[in-house]
């Protein structure tokens, strides 16, 4: 992982939708090379931050910089030219070929849709073999799985050959296999990700920083170690855990207590007496 040098730098950034305040004074910064995980209930903030940083909606007052430069002074043509964006929900509908969705990852770099270069029809192949999909190039991308389409998705990402990859909850409806599948071949990719997670131990394990996000409010970030504690999960997720270390990574493992339905009847009980 290369650290040296800034490639995101988010500066008291404040997004409001109509007079409400969605995000509030929140500041981080992203070394290039690292794998920032975010994380907080739903509700938080995490897609409306994400959506800033990647240019879909403008921040009501603060600043993003990018590579040095503020966002608002970027295209959305340059910005896409180093910024790739994998969501939660695959396109519906999408009738293509699954060669023909990872190859619009050529399109920010070109001035049509699709290229019979070669060298770009090479591209999209390796692309499509790195995510484990070769044989299934010409396959309708409707008929793949849903752990699949996000590995077509992930793909596209690769051909874009971006600096920066944004990652908005991309495993939450897919069984745990892909979800591991999923992050560790974004990891692979060595370079920049920033990704929200619901699954706090895939987080853990996974990311080289993390950011908590409580009501708009950036509350904690800094290494695995530092943002999983037990107090901090019980003070943004009001559940009861215990933290120990991960018998393979010796990174943070967050077993759950049970037991809160049976609480909430008992305070209603005594509420009642």
């Amino acid at each position: 992982m290369n650290t040296s040098s800034t490639l995101l730098e988010v500066e008291s950034l404040c997004w409001k939708a109509g007079q409400r305040t969605i995000l509030d004074q929140i500041s981080f910064s992203v070394a290039q090379g690292q794998f920032v995980g975010l994380l907080g209930p739903n509700g938080s903030g995490k897609s409306s931050l994400l959506r800033c940083l990647y240019k879909y909606i403008t921040p009501s007052s603060g600043s993003i910089s990018f590579a040095g430069q503020a966002l608002s002074e970027l295209s959305n043509k340059q910005y896409a030219q180093q910024v790739a964006v994998v969501l939660q929900h695959t396109p519906q509908q999408f009738h293509l070929a699954v060669k023909d969705i990872v190859a619009l990852g050529l399109v920010p770099h070109s001035s049509f849709s699709f290229s019979n270069r070669q060298s770009d029809l090479e591209k999209v192949q390796q692309a499509i073999e790195q995510v484990g999909l070769s044989g299934k190039e010409n396959m309708d991308f409707e008929l793949l799985s849903g752990g699949e389409k996000q590995r077509a998705m992930i793909a596209r990402a690769i051909v874009q050959s971006p600096k920066l990859l944004i990652m908005d909850e991309p495993t939450s409806h897919l069984d745990v296999k892909y979800q591991i599948q999923i992050m560790e071949l974004a990891k692979s990719l060595g370079i920049t990700v920033i990704a929200s997670f619901h699954d706090l131990n895939l987080a853990a394990s996974i990311c080289d920083k993390l950011l908590i996000i409580k009501d708009g409010k950036l509350t904690t970030q800094g290494v695995p170690s530092e943002v999983i504690t037990e107090q901090n999960l019980s003070t943004v997720f009001d559940v009861c855990t215990q933290v120990s270390k991960h018998p393979q990574n010796s990174r943070p493992l967050v077993t759950y207590y049970y037991g809160y339905v049976a609480d909430q009847e008992n305070n209603r009980a005594g509420q009642d007496d």
